[in-house]
Formats: C-alpha cells, sequence, structure tokens
C-alpha cells in the first residue's frame, strides 16, 4: 500500500485534528512537524497519537529536507499564511490551509494566482462544512425542501472561552496579524452563508467595533490582582462542548494571556459586529457576532427562510426544524453525537486533504476562491463599519474583486 507522506507546520491547538485523523488512516504518514515552539509539537503530537516524526523550527528547512511530501497542512497565525503556502503551492502539492485564507485581499490573489499557475489544490480551513449539521443545511436546501433560498439570518454569540481567546492571544487580538475578529472567528460563518446562498456577493454593510472589552481604569493589568474573582474571565474561561475550542488552553501563549484583564489588555479587534450581504440572485443575508455569551441559543444560530419553508436551528443542539408553508407542519430533525470538534466536523475536514491526495482530479468545495470570497466579506464588512459606509464588489475578470 502506498504511503501518502504528510507535513503539518504550525503546531497549536489547531492541528491537532489533523493529525488524529491522519493517524487513523492506513495510507497516511505523518513525516514532519514544524512549530518554532518545540513545547507546542510535543503537546500536539502526544494529542494526536503521532510519534515517527522529524521535527523543525522552521518550515523552509522543512520544504528543503522534503521533497516526498504528498501534501502539507499549515496551520499558523493568519499573517503567515502567504508566505508559507507559496513554496508549497510552487510544488503543485495538495494543500490544507488553515482559514482565512490570509489576511488581505492582494496575499488572497497572489495564492489564487500561484495554485492556478502550479496546478495545486488548496483545501480552506472551513471545517463547518463537514459539520452534519451544516451539511444537513445544504442537502435540504438542494433539495429544494423551502423553495429557492430568499434570506438567512446567521449568529456567532460567542463563549467566554472563544472571546478570551479573540481578545487576549498574542496575534489574534491584533488587526493586523489575525484580520481582525470578524475574520478570525467568523471566516466560517461568512463562508456558510455563501454556500447557503448559491450566489455572488454584491455588497456589504457593517456596524460595530470595540464595543464591550473597553479600557476600565477601576480594574487592574493582571487578573491576579483583582477582587472580580466570579469575573468569567477570571481564571480559565467556559468553552462551548461541541466547538472543541477549549484545547486551545493546552497550549502556553493563552494560559499567558490569560493573566491579563480582558478589558484592559492592549487589542484592535472589534468584539460586537453586524454583517449585511447583497447577493446577485436576489438573497439578503444578515449577521451578528457577539462575544460574552453564555446558555441557550448562545453559539452558532441559522434562520433560512425560502419561497416555501423555513429551516433553523442551534448548532450547539444539532438538532434542526423545517416549517413547510403549504402545511404548516414543523419538522425537528436530530443529528445525533458530536464526534469531533466544530460540531463534528474537524476529522471529515482534515480526510479531505486526505481525499485529495488519493485522488488527483478531486477539488473540494471550499478551495481557495471560497476562502477569497469569504475574506472580501470579512474585509469590506470592517472597511464598512470603520468608513461608514456601504461598500460595493466589482468583479474582473478573473473574478477578483476591487472595492467601490
Amino acid at each position: 500500500m502506498k504511503k501518502f507522506k504528510v507535513a503539518i507546520v504550525g503546531n497549536g491547538g489547531r492541528s491537532i485534528s489533523y493529525g488524529k485523523a491522519f493517524s487513523k488512516c492506513n495510507d497516511v504518514e505523518v513525516v514532519a512537524l514544524c512549530d518554532p515552539n518545540q513545547k507546542n509539537t510535543i503537546t500536539m503530537a502526544k494529542m494526536s497519537n503521532l510519534s515517527d516524526y522529524t521535527y523543525y523550527r522552521d518550515y523552509l528547512e522543512l520544504y528543503e529536507k522534503h521533497h516526498d511530501l504528498d501534501g502539507v497542512v499549515i496551520v499558523t497565525p493568519n499573517h503567515l499564511h502567504r508566505e508559507m503556502a507559496i513554496p508549497f503551492i510552487e510544488r503543485g502539492m495538495p494543500i490544507a490551509l488553515e482559514k482565512p485564507i490570509t489576511t488581505t485581499m492582494r496575499d488572497s490573489e497572489i495564492i489564487l494566482l500561484a495554485a492556478k499557475k502550479y496546478k495545486s489544490r488548496l483545501l480552506i480551513g472551513f471545517v463547518l462544512r463537514s459539520a452534519p449539521f451544516y451539511k444537513k443545511v445544504d442537502e435540504m436546501l438542494k433539495h429544494d425542501l423551502i423553495g429557492p433560498v430568499l434570506t438567512i439570518q446567521a449568529d456567532e454569540l460567542g463563549s467566554y472561552g472563544v472571546s478570551s481567546i479573540i481578545c487576549r492571544s498574542p496575534w489574534r487580538r491584533y488587526q493586523a496579524t489575525s484580520g481582525g475578529s470578524l475574520m478570525e472567528k467568523s471566516s466560517h460563518d461568512m463562508d456558510l452563508i455563501n454556500w447557503f446562498s448559491n450566489g455572488r456577493p454584491l455588497s456589504v454593510n457593517s456596524y460595530g467595533g470595540n464595543l464591550l472589552f473597553r479600557p476600565n481604569p477601576n480594574l487592574p493589568v493582571k487578573c491576579i490582582d483583582c477582587k472580580h474573582k466570579n469575573c468569567p474571565y477570571y481564571g480559565t474561561p467556559e468553552f462551548s462542548p461541541s466547538a472543541g475550542d477549549a484545547v486551545l488552553q493546552d497550549f502556553a501563549q493563552h494560559r499567558d494571556a490569560e493573566q491579563f484583564c480582558i478589558y484592559n489588555i492592549d487589542k484592535d479587534v472589534a468584539d460586537n459586529q453586524s454583517v449585511s450581504i447583497e447577493y446577485s440572485n436576489g438573497v439578503i443575508a444578515n449577521f451578528m457576532l457577539s462575544f460574552n455569551c453564555s446558555g441557550e441559543r448562545s453559539g452558532r444560530n441559522l434562520h433560512i427562510v425560502g419561497t416555501k419553508g423555513r429551516i433553523w436551528g442551534n448548532v450547539e443542539d444539532n438538532q434542526l426544524y423545517v416549517f413547510e408553508n403549504n402545511n404548516s407542519k414543523v419538522t425537528k430533525i436530530e443529528l445525533g453525537e458530536i464526534e469531533s470538534g466544530h460540531s463534528g466536523g474537524d476529522e471529515g475536514h482534515a480526510l479531505e486533504l486526505v481525499k485529495m491526495m488519493r485522488d488527483k482530479n478531486y477539488t473540494p468545495d471550499q478551495d481557495d476562491y471560497a476562502g477569497y470570497l469569504s475574506n472580501a466579506i470579512c474585509i469590506a464588512a470592517d472597511l464598512s463599519r470603520t468608513e461608514k459606509r456601504r461598500v460595493n464588489f466589482r468583479y474582473d475578470a478573473d473574478n477578483f474583486i476591487t472595492f467601490a
């Protein structure tokens, strides 16, 4: 049996799902792990059941020494994606690149152009496309269960743990390195809305900013000096069980960041933001991102209205409801046990790369252009909220976007 050789660049919490999935495949061998912090690699390898690998601190050294790779996974901070992806793209191999594709339109376009030139197939880290909840929604829409889509309402109401990760992480809390909280946390959601709308985004309007976690002179710099021990951000914040994000706390950078007050730590990302999107086929979508949420209906909510009915549900509950106009009937759909992180999407997503290596003609739907469109909405939304204007999309012959 041929063994497909894979390397994983970036060994933080998000890389674990890839390692775990690959360790279950008899025809996949993880030959190299790369991270400048070897403690990350040791933790990740242990949690992923990986043992027989070569460790590298520098991705370029890995690149030079492994000409035998069949695929690579890049799970590094967002602003490094273009730099680290391009050398592997130029080898024409299948690549799993964590979302977002990059933090800028130009970097995304460089990746798209290189992938086309070198015939490299990319899998962007939109793991929720593999989650049973969203796969079922897609199936129902394709079977015309509620007719053509008219409107989409989606919300991401992030847990205390997610709020902490975004607003206290060493790189996620800065627009320059993460691309902003909408891009870092909700590029998933922008991709899902694009998927379900089945149209091309034409314009974006957005409002929001740093509304909640503002500097507070009555609070100290470090949590240990604070008298408010009942604050949900004192100690280890609570995560949503189904999302699987709690694994990030096993890595030192997040434990270190937790020492600082979430209100007074230096940051420039939004903590609340709305996004409205107009599509070429007339679909209208609205999305709300809010942090500091817990309890019933927190997490991700979805409500799609079609000409013949509606679909709605909360991904944390892993069940959907369908209302059919012709008979006023509500059907509840139970989706069973969640078996991996990101509401059951992590393992299936990692296996998409395996499918790409096994089948040279297979390209996933969550490809580089899907990453580009998601990025475009996130960037346009931040432009809209900061410049207080509607942002229109103009497409050129290569389907690249200019904002107007």
